[in-house]
């Protein structure tokens, strides 16, 4: 009977027409006591083994490959429990969550209240807020550095209106993150269950085609859309057979002779690089100068940097666009000996500001008694070249 009310698309696993809203909403109250206490505990309430790895090496891979700085401004989309917002905020990062779940955002605040003391120099609580509300629902403009979506993607009924609303909500450059189960083979027992469990719960479960989520997300408007596959184990070094097996699955992939157990992709959101010199200007104080470590090996300035200018800075990496810091030796002639570029830890809006501390190597300043420092929008120009003013610093 499931097969006969099935709908097949091309793209991914297709609906059987019910109100996925209400299932979703409902979720959790049709659960069993211990699948309620497995959400309150995931990953770690007596999971299978494999599922518990699974969930602490995607949280890796995620953290590895997005390269936040401290503070950065994380969404977590169709946060569920909550669990990956709350090792995103133990990490130091700003989360949001949200699930059109009310029973299941509340289980994610009482995981970040259970959290007790402080989790970090200066932190006395995990940084995190979560709302009950549809994606489409979401309000936030050019706000967050990362959007991620674990596990969450094939409930979305629309995914290209899904994915254009979190396009708007991250900043110039901004990057998601989805990590989704493989689509099953036609008429095979993992398409079945799906079917079961969309059945038993009215929960949209539809997996998609790699190929055809990645066109989705070029559609919505990101750019350098990237995929992934997971194939790092720890091995025994003695191990030559298992070593190869994994390389062979490697290769395989890339021939195109398997598919990979998930589908995961990382994308960006395109960073406009036509604004007019006059939107980006910066404010940089230092209330010392540039200091030597106790080795003297290296100088140090702990710097507030604030964004002045009309225009957001995207931060991470040094792609075209991107907003860095430049110290530089000022040399005869106006011409700047450059010393290694420091990253933003976060993007910048307009009238916001953060505290950065600089570091260059001592044998790069020299003889030189002032190293200057500027913000550089890479690719295009030093902002001193659009009009604001670096900020000199004695070497002390």
């Amino acid at each position: 009977m499931a097969q006969a009310s099935h709908r097949r698309s091309s793209g991914r696993l297709a609906s059987l027409g019910q109100d996925y809203a209400r299932g979703h909403k409902s979720y959790v109250e049709n659960l069993t006591p211990g699948g309620r206490l497995w959400l309150r505990t995931k990953p770690f309430f007596a999971p299978p083994p494999d599922e518990l790895m699974l969930c602490l090496r995607t949280f890796a891979h995620i953290v590895e490959r997005l390269s936040l700085g401290l503070r950065a401004q994380v969404l977590d989309v169709g946060c569920g429990p909550g669990w990956m917002s709350e090792f995103f905020a133990r990490c130091g990062y700003w989360v949001t969550g949200i699930d059109i779940s009310e029973d299941m955002v509340e289980i994610a605040r009482s995981r970040i209240k259970s959290i007790e003391g402080p989790i970090g120099e200066g932190t006395e609580k995990p940084m995190a807020e979560f709302y009950a509300m549809p994606v489409r629902d979401m309000p936030w403009h050019d706000r967050f550095d990362a959007a991620v979506l674990y596990d969450t993607m094939h409930h979305f009924d629309d995914e290209l209106a899904t994915l254009q609303v979190i396009r708007r909500a991250l900043v110039p450059g901004g990057r998601i993150y989805i990590r989704e189960g493989a689509r099953p083979a036609p008429g095979s027992e993992g398409e079945q269950q799906l079917i079961r469990e969309m059945e038993e719960y009215g929960t949209l479960e539809s997996p998609f085609d790699p190929e055809y989520l990645a066109q989705v997300v070029r559609d919505a408007g990101f750019v350098d859309v990237r995929r992934f596959i997971e194939i790092d184990e720890l091995l025994d070094i003695g191990d030559t057979r298992g070593l190869l097996a994994r390389l062979r699955r490697y290769v395989a992939y890339r021939l195109g002779r398997n598919e990979p157990e998930s589908n995961t992709l990382i994308a960006t959101k395109p960073i406009p690089i036509d604004q007019g010199a006059e939107s980006f200007s910066a404010e940089l104080q230092a209330d010392v100068g540039w200091r030597a470590s106790d080795n003297g090996q290296t100088l140090s300035l702990l710097l507030r940097v604030r964004n002045t200018g009309r225009s957001f800075w995207p931060a991470g990496g040094t792609a075209k666009g991107v907003v860095t810091l430049g110290p530089y030796v000022p040399q005869p002639g106006g011409e700047r000996l450059e010393l290694p570029r420091t990253l933003l830890p976060h993007a910048l809006a307009p009238g916001e500001e953060l505290q950065i501390e600089l570091c260059v190597p001592r044998v790069s300043v020299g003889d030189s008694r002032e190293v200057a420092v500027d913000c550089v929008r890479e690719g295009i120009a030093w902002f001193a070249d659009m009009g604001s003013a670096p900020l000199v610093a004695a070497v002390e």
